[in-house]
């Protein structure tokens, strides 16, 4: 098995992944490059076919997730977590 980096170009990591040897050349596709190894294509990219890390200016935010969002999976846990009890209560496992 080995690992690998998909990437344009421009550096820009594409994908990554992990594959058996003989199916390694076969994950770029038209206009893209592959190496071997692993790499997050938030913080880094492939400058010369290696794997670097990205200036500050390059990173982009983390995406804040919606405050709305947020509270309905709050609510929802909330609401699962008292069906749950109330379901091992009545069988006796609580």
């Amino acid at each position: 098995m080995k690992n690998y980096i998909v990437y344009n170009l421009q550096g820009k990591i594409l994908r990554t992944g992990i594959c058996p040897d003989d199916m390694f050349d076969i994950q770029a596709q038209e206009g893209e490059y592959i190496i071997e190894g692993t790499a997050n294509d938030r913080l880094q990219k492939i400058v010369n076919g290696k794997v670097v890390d990205k200036l500050l200016e390059e990173i982009s935010p983390k995406p804040q997730p919606d405050p709305k969002e947020t509270l309905i999976r709050q609510k929802m846990n909330e609401i699962l977590r008292r069906m749950a009890i109330k379901e091992l209560e009545t069988q006796g496992k609580l």
